[in-house]
């Protein structure tokens, strides 16, 4: 199998077959991510991802999930996407393609084209959004505004392609992240992902935002504020989700199907706000201040 630089894919799917489609990101801006330092843009050769399904395949010739890897292997032309896609039919029938999409991938592709490269495999798009507010989109240079997340997703919906969304809490900065929240929810309730991974900042080294910290012009939340951000944010959520939040930056895991148990998990993080001493905050703190990567 071959992998260049780290392979990136969400938590719930650990469990599926990698296989390389793309290295780095085409974007690779956004003011708090390292995932691709050192590995610019670029597509894996043809002969390599035959030849990593061919071995897949013989391990694991039943597999249900396959995991595109790359940045976001959706930027790629629907020509060469749909040749992927009948590759990894190929050797891997039965498994369901799943991929990252960034918001500006999905505006430049139109509809027909996401149905039909559904029909050939690629029907779970995940799509790191990280917040529906405008002045944090812009601070962190994500390079697209709410109004495009919700446009691009709708595309996604009228395509009838399954997707799921990142949320990446923290990143409005210490005493913003309340009202923050809100403006997400509000994007949030006007789209459809039937999952949304809720993760939270850590600052990591050799990004603009570590710096920003480091410099003072940028205040981190506090742990309650981290808490009450989720609070705030599934509060005000109406649409039918499951949210996920077991990750690595998280003091407090949880899988919920909103809104089924929004009393429930509301009053949950409302006894953990209540419950956060200095002395945890101060060891979740540390923790998270250790991490160089995510």
């Amino acid at each position: 199998m071959h992998y260049n630089g780290p392979v990136i894919r969400p938590q719930t799917d650990a469990d599926s077959v990698f296989i390389e489609v793309t290295v780095g990101c085409t974007h690779n801006s956004c003011t708090f991510c390292n995932f691709y330092d050192g590995y610019p843009f670029r597509v894996a050769p043809l002969e390599q991802v035959e030849a990593d399904l061919q071995e897949a395949a013989e391990v694991y010739p039943h597999a249900k999930k396959v995991w595109a890897s790359g940045g976001n292997p959706y930027a790629l032309s629907t020509e060469k996407l749909a040749v992927l896609a009948k590759l990894f039919k190929k050797y891997l029938p039965e498994g369901r393609i799943s991929t990252y999409a960034r918001v500006d991938d999905l505006l430049r592709r139109s509809v027909e084209d996401m149905k039909y490269l559904k029909e050939l495999g690629f029907e779970d798009i995940v799509v790191g959004i990280e917040s529906g507010d405008d002045e944090v989109l812009a601070h962190t240079k994500k390079g697209y505004t709410a109004a495009d997340i919700l446009e691009g997703c709708k595309k996604l919906e009228q395509a009838g392609v399954d997707y799921r969304v990142i949320y990446l809490g923290g990143l409005a900065g210490h005493g913003k992240a309340h009202e923050s929240a809100k403006k997400s929810a509000a994007l949030l309730n006007q789209l459809h992902p039937y999952l949304m991974i809720l993760t939270t900042l850590a600052l990591l080294p050799g990004t603009e935002l570590y710096e920003e910290w480091k410099n003072g012009t940028f205040e981190e939340v506090t742990e309650r504020e981290r808490l009450d951000e989720f609070r705030t944010l599934l509060a005000h959520m109406n649409n039918e989700i499951v949210v996920f939040s077991a990750t690595s930056t998280n003091s407090m895991p949880f899988v919920v199907h909103m809104p089924f148990e929004k009393a429930d998990i509301v009053q949950k993080l409302d006894a953990a706000i209540a419950d956060m001493t200095e002395e945890k905050e101060a060891r979740i703190v540390q923790s998270r201040h250790r991490m160089t990567s995510v």
